[in-house]
C-alpha cells in the first residue's frame, strides 16, 4: 500500500485584488459623477401648493437673498448677463428655455428686472422655481 503521508493544512489568504479593483472603480465613478454634477446654489425658494416638477432647463439663473446674480452657477453683473444668455442661445442651438431660482428675500423689481432681461436676450420660455408646500 502507498503511503502519502500527514496531511498538512495550507494557509488559505485572501485574494484582494477584486476588492480593490471594485474599490477604485466606486471612487472614479463617484470624482466623475461630482464633476459633472451642477452645482447648487443656497437659496431659499418660495413655496407653492401648484408647484410641480419639470425638466432641467437649459439655461439657470438665480438670485440670492444679498443680490447676488448667478448665470449657469458662475457669479455675474446684471450689466453682463444679457450678452451672456445671447451667446448661450446662440452657441446652444436647441431649447431656448430659462429656469428662474429667486430667493424669496429678493424684491420683485429685480425679478421682474431679470426676467425682461431673459426676454430680450431671446428666451422662449421662463419658468419661476418654488419648493412645494409641506
Amino acid at each position: 500500500m502507498i503511503e502519502f503521508g500527514e496531511h498538512v493544512p495550507e494557509r488559505k489568504a485572501l485574494d484582494l485584488t477584486p476588492m480593490i479593483d471594485v474599490v477604485f472603480l466606486l471612487l472614479i465613478f463617484f470624482l466623475l459623477t461630482s464633476i459633472f454634477a451642477k452645482p447648487m446654489l443656497p437659496v431659499d425658494l418660495p413655496r407653492a401648493d401648484s408647484a410641480s416638477l419639470v425638466p432641467e432647463k437649459e439655461v439657470a439663473i438665480a438670485i440670492r437673498a444679498d443680490g447676488v446674480l448667478f448665470f449657469d452657477g458662475e457669479a455675474t453683473v446684471l450689466a453682463d448677463l444679457k450678452a451672456a444668455m445671447e451667446a448661450r442661445f446662440a452657441k446652444g442651438g436647441g431649447a431656448r428655455d430659462v429656469s428662474l431660482h429667486a430667493d424669496q428675500g429678493v424684491p420683485f423689481g429685480r425679478v421682474v428686472e431679470v426676467m425682461d432681461l431673459a426676454k430680450q436676450a431671446g428666451a422662449a420660455a421662463l419658468s419661476v422655481v418654488t419648493e412645494n408646500k409641506p
